[in-house]
């Protein structure tokens, strides 16, 4: 990993990727109007599965299968589990709202990481995560497109999903560090992607997919999710890693939340007070737990 001061491309490589992440939740908005959440989820794992069966492949021997428990729950926290709840979500809350409590993630990181991985605290993690969850707190009860329409609840399950992420980071830290990223993702998604067909097929995703008038367009729709949000973004954060550092790489955690409330407000969806108020209020508390 390299120390250097970021280069331009490193800058553009940046605001691409939190473009791409960010344009995540637009997608996953249109896509839960062609197919039900469960559908939408079965069918992002299956088209990543596709996509990650090549990768797998060339890593296939350096890959300690022998970590399987650890693998399994970087499949369902890191992606099937989160993907479900942000589906479910979506039906009721705005892509842009999921955005930015989708930043939440740092910080349930941190929580969990000293409640059962021996990380340390100190006070301006205390602060910063009561910052940032009186943010969440802020955008999930306050915010229009959530708590006046009677929807808090399914705000509340986009938090519930960056908790499964932050399970996910810190079993990653904890038991797969030695292994390369592209390796422990592409053999996650190899020894869960049995059931992941299997739950296509229950779902009954295929059919809606030939039947439904969008169902080309919405797998379009669910491509991008695995394609770009899944395989290219991992692919492009962890060069970038490579190419700076750990602070210049995860200065996307800022961005992002920026990049989802204006391609939402591009999407035609309404930005107040409250969207602006509680993601500075996230950000400034990711910002001191980092410190």
């Amino acid at each position: 990993m390299s120390n250097r001061p970021p280069a331009t491309l490193d800058w553009v490589v940046l605001l691409l990727l939190s473009l791409i992440w960010g344009a995540s939740f637009i997608f996953i908005k249109h896509s839960v109007a062609i197919f039900s959440p469960l559908q939408m989820a079965m069918w992002r794992m299956v088209l990543a599965l596709a996509v990650y069966l090549p990768i797998a492949v060339i890593f296939w021997s350096k890959i300690d299968w022998k970590r399987w428990k650890a693998l399994v729950v970087v499949a369902f926290c890191g992606s099937a589990i989160p993907n479900f709840f942000f589906a479910v979500a979506q039906q009721h809350v705005s892509s842009s709202l999921a955005g930015v409590l989708n930043s939440l993630t740092p910080l349930f990181t941190l929580v969990l990481g000293v409640a059962f991985f021996q990380m340390i605290f100190n006070k301006n993690k205390i602060l910063g995560v009561a910052l940032g969850l009186t943010g969440a707190a802020v955008l999930i009860l306050f915010n229009s497109s959530s708590a006046v329409q009677g929807n808090w609840f399914y705000a509340a399950l986009c938090a519930g999903a960056t908790v499964c992420y932050a399970i996910n980071a810190n079993v990653v830290n904890r038991h797969l560090r030695d292994l390369h990223p592209a390796g422990i993702a592409s053999a996650a998604f190899v020894i869960t992607g049995g059931l992941f067909l299997f739950g296509l097929w229950w779902s009954d995703g295929w059919s809606a997919a030939m039947q439904h008038p969008q169902g080309m367009k919405g797998l379009g729709y669910i491509f991008y999710l695995s394609a770009m949000g899944t395989v290219g973004g991992s692919i492009l954060y962890f060069w970038l890693l490579q190419r700076t550092s750990a602070i210049f790489a995860t200065s996307v955690t800022y961005l992002l939340p920026v990049a989802a409330l204006a391609l939402g407000a591009l999407d035609g969806e309404a930005v107040g007070m409250t969207d602006l108020l509680g993601t500075s209020v996230i950000l400034a508390g990711v910002y001191l737990a980092r410190k």
